[in-house]
């Protein structure tokens, strides 16, 4: 199995300006030593790598904790301060949205988890042997379209290019499974668009409409979208840098379109909204008791810390997810048990995965005990 922190945070994963909100003064603040600490590891990856800029959200509910930071740059030629309200893509912490969108159908008696996939799509390969459950949770053996050895070639020959949900569906089909559905763990992308379809053939909907109904507009998610295409990236925004590997200045803000990412990829947001939707996703509110309490315990265990379940990731006892776009790695993650949310935002696609910065982080919070 493929070492699964460098899945996490690679599928579709000089101080410039800050702020610190804390309540308490700072000298007397048994938080300040903690807040210091995360800031100079944060620090130390604008000083020592390649990452521009980062932004970083800690709140710790229960120590008092509200600790927004912003380093590096968020523009290289202009030499422009990273920004802690910009909005950025946050790739594939979507899934999260669109499991969320499936699981509340489940409770609505439109679908269950038990289903299979040929009572939706008879023609797809294997179909009556793969289950939505599977779909969700990555257990359903299908090839990842974005692992297409052409896929790539063909996106930078034509990066704005629209694809439609069913091209990619049909190059993920184009391949042999990666094993017989339901016998082991891969992330595909190829799982969440299928979803994607699924979700709207049963609504007539689309699933800009469901995510938005279902989710931004309950939680008054302003500054949050979901996209269906095209290369803009809304709001007031910094540059987003490199896809992979480092190049010079190499700029992908606004250089591919977003429908490669559809339901798998497409929505964007900011460090607070993405807060607000972490604490009501981990925290509840979005599904009944019992299937939420399904979500956060039915996991594929992939390491001792770290499984993978309904759309969701878990990380000691936090719940998220992380995502990667050209020019963009995101991080998203929420304890109940320590009531502590934990946003990451790097305005660049590098090795170094914010994954990175997250560990370090609960470390300085938590030592081993997250």
């Amino acid at each position: 199995m493929k070492n699964f922190r460098s899945i996490l945070f690679t599928v579709f994963l000089f101080v410039g300006f800050f702020t610190i909100s804390c309540k308490k003064d700072s000298v007397t603040d048994p938080n300040q030593p903690l807040i210091d600490q995360m800031k100079a590891v944060t620090d130390s990856i604008i000083g020592n790598t390649r990452v521009p800029g980062i932004v970083a959200l800690v709140v710790d509910h229960k120590r008092g904790i509200d600790w927004l930071y912003a380093a590096g740059v968020s523009d290289i030629p202009n030499n422009l301060p990273m920004k802690g309200d910009y909005t950025f893509r946050i790739a594939s912490i979507t899934k999260t949205m669109a499991v969320t969108v499936l699981l509340q159908l489940v409770d609505e008696g439109k679908i269950d988890l038990n289903d299979k996939l040929s009572g939706y799509y008879p023609e797809f390969p294997k179909a009556d042997s793969i289950t939505i459950a599977m779909l969700c949770n990555m257990t359903s053996g299908i090839f990842n379209y974005s692992y297409d050895p052409d896929f790539i070639p063909s996106v930078l020959a034509a990066p704005s290019k629209v694809w439609l949900p069913q091209e990619l569906v049909d190059i993920g089909c184009s391949h042999d499974f990666n094993f017989s559905p339901g016998t082991g763990w891969d992330y595909s992308n190829t799982n969440i668009i299928v979803l994607g379809q699924i979700i709207e053939l049963l609504t007539g909907n689309t699933m800009e409409s469901e995510i938005n109904t279902r989710i931004i507009q309950p939680l008054n998610l302003s500054k949050s979208g979901f996209l269906t295409s095209g290369v803009a990236l809304p709001g007031i925004h910094g540059r987003g840098y490199y896809r992979g590997y480092f190049g010079e200045n190499a700029d992908f803000t606004e250089y591919f379109d977003i429908s490669q990412g559809w339901a798998a990829g497409a929505v964007y947001s900011t460090p607070r909204e993405l807060q607000k939707y972490a604490e009501a996703l981990v925290g509840g509110g979005f599904l009944s008791d019992s299937l939420q309490n399904r979500r956060l315990n039915d996991m594929i265990q992939l390491e001792p810390n770290v499984g993978y379940g309904l759309g969701i990731i878990k990380m000691g006892s936090f719940y998220g997810h992380g995502g990667t776009f050209p020019g963009f790695t995101t991080l998203m993650f929420h304890s109940n048990e320590k009531g502590c949310t934990v946003i990451i935002y790097f305005n660049c696609w590098l090795e170094l995965p914010p994954g990175h910065l997250f560990a370090r982080f609960m470390d300085i919070l938590y030592g081993n005990d997250y």
